[in-house]
C-alpha cells in the first residue's frame, strides 16, 4: 500500500514539474543573431493591461526570477542601467489568472493557471529592437493540479522570459 502512496506521490511531483518548464518565446520581431550575439541588459520591468489583476509585488518577484535565470546562465548578459548599447526588458502582462486548486484537483482542464505577456527589447531612446509573445500555463488536475501553485508557474514563465535573450535556458 504506501509503495502505491509513493508512486502516486512520484507522479504527482513529476506532473508538477512541467509547471516550472520553459515555454519557447514567439518571436514577433526577433533579434538578429548579431544582436543576440553582443547582447547586454541593463533593467527588467513589467506592468499589465488595464483589468490583468497584479500588484507591484507580483511585478517585482517576476522580474526578479528573470534576473536571477540570465544572472545564473549568462552572468555577463546583466549590465548597470545607463550602459551604452544595453537593452532594457519591459514585460507586458496581457493576461494573469491564478486559477483555482479545488477546480484543478477535480478535473483536468478546470482552474486553469494563465500566465501570458508580450516582452519588449527596447534600446537606451525607448525603441523597440524585439518583441516576443511569452506564455505559460498549467491544466493537469487531480493531485497535481491541487499542489501546483501559481508560483510554480511564475518560475516557469521567468525562465521562458530568460529564454528570450539566453536561448539555452
Amino acid at each position: 500500500m504506501s509503495s502505491r502512496i509513493l508512486c502516486v506521490a512520484a507522479l504527482a511531483l513529476l506532473l508538477g514539474g512541467c509547471a516550472t518548464s520553459v515555454s519557447a518565446p514567439t518571436a514577433v520581431q526577433p533579434l538578429t543573431t548579431e544582436q543576440l550575439a553582443a547582447l547586454h541588459v541593463s533593467t527588467i520591468t513589467a506592468d499589465a493591461d488595464k483589468g490583468v489583476d497584479m500588484s507591484d509585488g507580483d511585478f517585482g518577484l517576476i522580474t526578479q526570477k528573470v534576473r536571477t535565470y540570465i544572472q545564473t546562465s549568462a552572468p555577463t548578459m546583466l549590465v548597470d542601467p545607463g550602459t551604452a548599447q544595453a537593452l532594457a526588458i519591459k514585460i507586458h502582462f496581457t493576461r494573469f489568472d491564478r486559477g483555482n486548486a479545488f477546480a484543478r484537483a477535480m478535473l483536468i482542464g478546470l482552474g486553469q493557471i494563465h500566465i501570458d505577456a508580450t516582452v519588449y527589447l527596447v534600446d537606451t531612446s525607448g525603441a523597440t529592437v524585439a518583441q516576443y509573445e511569452v506564455s505559460k500555463d498549467f491544466a493537469l488536475g487531480g493531485l497535481a493540479g491541487a499542489t501546483t501553485s501559481v508560483d510554480d508557474v511564475e518560475d516557469g514563465f521567468a525562465k521562458s522570459v530568460a529564454a528570450v535573450v539566453v536561448p539555452k535556458i
